[in-house]
């Protein structure tokens, strides 16, 4: 019998989810009920933070932590070769020996392209792209700062960026003619050369009643 402190069962679910899966969950591949506000609730004070591509413990992103639970994955698995951790304070590094997803995961990263970038590090590179978005930030005076978090280059952000859904799109900017900025789109577009940023162009007059549902449409 359940007692009145006990998580509700949904809770539970996810609970042992994050158990089983070394502390990180990819939330694309979990079905969660229309309204998460009482899971949030019911994990939230055991440090579960629920981000938008994962869930996660953000207090397991450590660096003694993670090492620690990359290390246990891979006894699980007994492999005969221990993969490499990734570095102490290391927010993002090219995945070029391939280390597997749910090894990166263990070790609080998910691989984004060629990338893989540590799960709060992603959490802050949407909030930016988001908050930017709102506020009609152009493109290149965002690029700085996005750079900042990965700590890596221009190109690499970009082919970053295309991977999680966000392309640069022309708007008008009243007075200025006509300015870039990051858009989300909900499907990936073919972009030919890898790192080649896609732009499209959407004009609408800045004095039209259409200006803020166009604005909505394109975020």
């Amino acid at each position: 019998m359940g007692t009145p402190a006990a998580l509700p069962a949904p809770a539970r679910g996810i609970a042992h989810q994050l158990v089983e899966n070394f502390g990180s969950l990819d939330r694309s591949l979990l079905t969660l009920p229309d309204d998460i506000r009482p899971l949030l609730r019911a994990l939230k004070v055991f440090g579960v933070w629920f981000g938008r591509r994962s869930i996660y413990l953000p207090k397991l992103l450590r660096p003694e932590a993670a090492a620690l639970l990359a290390l246990l994955w891979s006894v699980w698995n007994k492999l005969e070769k221990l993969p490499p951790t990734p570095q102490p304070g290391l927010t993002s590094f090219v995945n070029d020996a391939n280390l597997p997803a749910p090894f990166l995961g263990a070790a609080g990263f998910r691989t984004v392209g060629r990338r893989a970038i540590r799960l709060d590090m992603l959490e802050r590179l949407e909030e930016e792209l988001e908050q930017g978005a709102a506020s009609g930030a152009q493109a290149e005076m965002l690029l700085p700062r996005l750079v900042s978090l990965l700590g890596c280059g221009n190109d690499e952000l970009r082919d970053v960026l295309s991977h999680l859904g966000w392309w640069t799109v022309s708007v008008a900017d009243a007075g200025q003619g006509a300015k870039l900025v990051w858009r989300k789109v909900r499907e990936r577009r073919s972009h030919g050369k890898a790192g080649k940023q896609h732009t499209s162009s959407v004009r609408v007059r800045p004095d039209s009643p259409f200006a803020e549902l166009a604005a909505l449409i394109r975020k």
